[in-house]
């Protein structure tokens, strides 16, 4: 069995858009800029799940609203 490097994972378009509407959502709900530190975060936390397999939205979401990663002030 071959082993895949999560960067080898592809992202097609309709992954992309959920994952954006997942920023989107988040970034709403704690009223920072979608170029925010703490939007930079969040995004490359969700990238980060979505590589190790999650790719439900709502698990997503779930996740992300509860992880405890200290991330940035926004910015």
């Amino acid at each position: 069995m071959q082993m895949h490097h999560p960067s080898d994972i592809a992202i097609y378009p309709n992954d992309l858009a959920m994952l954006q509407l997942v920023l989107i959502r988040y970034c709403s709900e704690r009223q920072c800029s979608l170029d925010s530190a703490m939007a930079h975060d969040a995004a490359c936390e969700l990238m980060g799940l979505f590589q190790a397999g999650i790719e439900d939205e709502a698990e997503l979401e779930r996740i992300l609203s509860r992880h405890t990663l200290p991330f940035r002030m926004a910015g």
